[in-house]
């Protein structure tokens, strides 16, 4: 669906000050905002300038035990990497490097947990920094009565800001005398604007950064939101731009291979590999053995869409949000563009003042990411 601009379950409401312009906005997003055309609208709204919403733990395949684990028989603390939360008293874990196996007796917290050695009467092993642990069945015993805690739990309190979004537009007395082509110079102002604010949004639905000074603005000071870029810590990979031209491929299955081990779902979730300018021309180059053509054609085509990997497939799209060489691989379901209610994208007339006639298009936006764990960028 294309991105309106709208919540959608504000899409009906009537807004009877300001003039709608979702559906120009629908019209205009699938060539000029790709991103958010994939996106699409979101299903909720914000309610206040500091947008929260609760992110639930997402079931590991593996856990990353950021301290070593010694060789030892009595029980053991082990520091994780935030993902504690997402297990349970019971949950059986395995050492590959050893075959040892462990039950989790207690979960302190998002970053420890205790654990019970030996379990099985497999051996005893260690583990470096660093190394992983498989995260195997929720054991439970006979008759067990429930402890309160639950692998469900309400999650984590996320919050993000809403960004303010202002395009000014104008034309002075002369500009409407003129007849461009047949149309209003105001009119193309405003259809300009209305690009412009597109353009503008997707660029901080990826890029954004919070203001330091006040993340939530005053009337001295500018708002703006956390993009997607900045919030994908976990799994960051820094590539020299001539490795990938020469094994896109690869790569991109290693990122995808550690946002499976991290519980994301490449076969069930919709992913898009968002790709600079560069990179995407390197990606479809991938096909450079696959070309099919004859002397009497006079068309080349040599370009990737979508991307289908070992690990998932993916919809490939060029942006010129991203420089050159960066891509994100990143799942619709979890990333949502949210309005402010009430204050989507619209176009207010401002009436004339001396030789001018304004206006302006407002619209404030934040943006839900959750489990930035399971999700990837890349770049030099």
């Amino acid at each position: 669906m294309a991105f309106t601009g709208l919540a959608s379950n504000e899409r009906f409401t009537a807004n009877q000050v300001r003039e709608d312009i979702s559906r120009i906005m629908a019209t205009l997003s699938p060539k000029e905002a790709p991103i958010l055309d994939w996106l699409g609208d979101a299903d909720v709204f914000a309610t206040s300038t500091k947008h929260e919403f609760m992110e639930d733990h997402m079931l590991p395949n593996y856990i990353v035990a950021s301290t070593a684990i010694n060789s030892a028989t009595a029980a053991t603390g082990i520091q994780v990497n935030g993902l504690g939360l997402a297990l349970t008293e019971g949950t059986i874990l395995e050492n590959e490097t050893s075959a040892e196996l462990m039950q989790v007796s207690s979960v302190v917290g998002a970053n420890s947990v205790l654990v019970n050695r030996n379990y099985g009467g497999g051996g005893i092993g260690s583990l470096v920094a660093g190394g992983q642990l498989y995260v195997r069945a929720m054991a439970g015993v006979e008759g067990q009565d429930h402890n309160g805690s639950s692998v469900r739990r309400l999650g984590v309190r996320r919050s993000n800001t809403v960004g303010m979004f202002y395009i000014p537009v104008a034309a002075s007395g002369t500009d409407l005398a003129i007849n461009l082509a047949g149309g209003d110079s105001y009119d193309n102002v405003i259809r300009k604007g209305l690009i412009d604010a597109l353009h503008q949004l997707e660029k901080e639905a990826v890029r954004g950064v919070l203001n330091s000074s006040n993340s939530l603005g005053t009337t001295s000071a500018t708002r703006t939101m956390q993009g997607i870029r900045t919030q994908l810590t976990t799994i960051n990979s820094t590539i020299t731009a001539s490795s990938f031209a020469t094994s896109p491929h690869t790569y991109i299955g290693n990122l995808w291979e550690q946002i499976y081990m991290n519980g994301g779902s490449p076969n069930t979730e919709t992913w898009a590999i968002i790709a600079g300018s560069t990179w995407y021309r390197d990606i479809s180059n991938l096909n450079d053995t696959k070309v099919q053509d004859s002397n009497d054609k006079e068309e080349f085509k040599r370009v990737i869409r979508r991307y289908v990997g070992p690990l998932g497939s993916a919809e490939v799209l060029l942006s010129r949000v991203l420089p050159a060489t960066e891509l994100l691989l990143v799942p619709r379901e979890r990333l949502k563009v949210v309005p402010l209610q009430g204050r989507s994208f619209v176009y207010e007339d401002l009436g004339k003042t001396g030789d001018n006639e304004k206006g302006q298009i407002v619209g404030e936006y934040s943006l839900e990411l959750f489990h930035q764990n399971a999700m990837a960028r890349a770049h030099t």
